[in-house]
């Protein structure tokens, strides 16, 4: 079962995201994640094929590089 968990972020820098991702992957190998950054609420959309994706984990994995995000509801 797919799993897709999507976040609005403050991140604006396409290199930021690309750094932000890159270290996302190292902790979630099972996940496709990217960045919509010309979204309003700049995205962050993380795909799983293999088990649940814990908000509060990305959240604070996020924080770490001094950003915020916040599950977006359907």
């Amino acid at each position: 079962m797919k799993i897709v968990q999507i976040f609005k972020t403050d991140v604006r820098d396409r290199l930021v995201a690309r750094h932000i991702v890159l270290f996302l992957q190292q902790t979630y190998t099972h996940c496709r994640i990217n960045f919509d950054l010309d979204d309003c609420d700049r995205i962050l959309r993380v795909e799983s094929q293999q088990g649940k994706i814990e908000e509060t984990e990305i959240q604070l994995l996020i924080a770490k590089y001094g950003h915020y995000c916040e599950p977006l509801q359907d």
